[in-house]
């Protein structure tokens, strides 16, 4: 049973990710389209953006290894999972 739950607790983790990822993403590139092509945060939001986007790729892993034994990412209180 203890194997389930970790497999569960893998898809509400990567769901709330994805969700938080992709709000950063959004913005970063929002951002960045508004910016001078020489502007100084370009560099930083560059960065920014790769960091998120290996996040995502994280997120990715942990979605393969819950769907291993089918469990499709759903909300779920991630702490209630954890606590359980």
């Amino acid at each position: 049973m203890r194997l389930d739950r970790a497999y569960a607790v893998a898809a509400a983790a990567a769901r709330d990710f994805n969700d938080e990822l992709t709000v950063i993403l959004s913005s970063v590139s929002d951002s960045l389209e508004s910016l001078e092509k020489d502007h100084p945060a370009r560099v930083l939001l560059l960065d920014l953006q790769r960091a998120a986007q290996r996040c995502m790729g994280k997120a990715a892993g942990l979605l393969q290894f819950s769907a291993r034994r089918g469990i499709r990412p759903s909300p779920a209180p991630l702490k209630r999972l954890i606590d359980e």
